[in-house]
């Protein structure tokens, strides 16, 4: 687990180097809004299929999204 958050260190000190270029910012924005976008959609889905089982989601189930998700993708500070 040291070894995921080192790298995830040292790719989020990458990219605030990149992020003081002007030509690099569209795409840190670009990618943070495409993150947001399918985090967003993995909530809608959950919600539909729990509503399909006749229930609410969960905070089980939401918080497990929010964990997967984290893992996955990286929201960038520019």
């Amino acid at each position: 687990m040291s070894q995921v958050y080192e790298e995830f260190q040292n790719e989020k000190k990458i990219i605030q180097v990149l992020s003081k270029y002007q030509d690099i910012r569209p795409k840190i924005k670009n990618h943070n809004l495409n993150a947001i976008n399918v985090f967003e959609n993995q909530i809608k889905n959950a919600i539909f299929q729990a509503e399909v089982r006749g229930k609410k989601i969960s905070d089980e189930e939401y918080y497990g999204l929010v964990k997967d998700f984290w893992k996955k993708y990286y929201i960038y500070e520019i």
